[in-house]
């Protein structure tokens, strides 16, 4: 029976756009063996096909709402009309930042100058666009400008996303209630018939609780917030401690 892993990247797989070495290796051993493997991520699909594009089988991006299989897009959740211009008229009341994700950009909106240099810098002067395009998009990320900013934001949203804080720098990925990771890793378990006793999920956030909701095998790193903790399987190491080598080998995997 095959199996199938899945691997959030900020706190997980990576450190800051780093990926240590040893984790690199494991996901080289997984692939040797024949397993599946899958980044399950709330970031841009060109950010994480950039970092993983030959490392994984595929890529699970927008929190859910996007995945590709050998670099091919086989699934994609976009907005409607309606659903992005009432998030967009919550944004405006709320007076916050964002930015919507496409297939191959992002549109900004009401972001800040610096807000604007930091997302160039991380994903590439033209992967950010002021033009909407009609795009499609799929997710979204918000800025806040206070951490009282941001609790307003979680409040007011909380019956349609999951907001997933990046540490306290000023935004948050955010994942849909009615299609988040979870969704599209259900999504997979039926589209290669794998079942959940075979199928593993490595996190260390909020949004990644939806992981766990579908897998059996639940690993939460030992700096994962303390509420996916509760919920995992097992608890590995950090990030940096060699957590995912450390977690295969108690799963008897390597």
């Amino acid at each position: 029976m095959n199996k199938i892993f899945f691997f959030d990247i900020d706190g997980t797989l990576a450190i800051h756009h780093h990926i240590p070495k040893n984790n690199l290796n494991a996901l080289k051993k997984l692939k040797d063996k024949g397993y599946l493997t899958f980044i399950c991520t709330g970031r841009a699909p060109f950010y994480a096909q950039k970092l993983f594009k030959d490392l994984t089988s595929g890529i699970i991006s927008c929190n859910g709402r996007y995945i590709t299989y050998h670099n091919q897009k086989i699934y994609g959740r976009t907005f409607t009309h309606h659903e992005l211009s009432e998030y967009q008229k919550i944004f405006c009341q709320l007076d916050c930042g964002y930015f919507l994700v496409s297939d191959e950009q992002s549109y900004i909106q009401n972001m800040t100058e610096k807000q604007i240099k930091e997302v160039q810098n991380e994903y590439g002067i033209d992967r950010i666009t002021l033009n909407h395009k009609n795009l499609p998009f799929y997710t979204f990320d918000i800025f806040y400008n206070s951490l009282q900013h941001r609790d307003q934001i979680i409040e007011t949203l909380k019956d349609k996303i999951i907001f997933n804080d990046h540490g306290g720098h000023g935004s948050g990925d955010c994942s849909t209630i009615e299609f988040d990771k979870g969704s599209a890793i259900a999504y997979l378990l039926d589209y290669f018939h794998i079942s959940k006793d075979h199928a593993y999920a490595f996190g260390d956030g909020y949004n990644d609780q939806a992981m766990f909701r579908e897998v059996n095998h639940k690993i939460a790193m030992g700096n994962a917030v303390d509420v996916l903790k509760k919920q995992a399987t097992f608890i590995t190491t950090d990030v940096d401690k060699n957590g995912i080598i450390h977690a295969l080998k108690h799963e008897k995997i390597l």
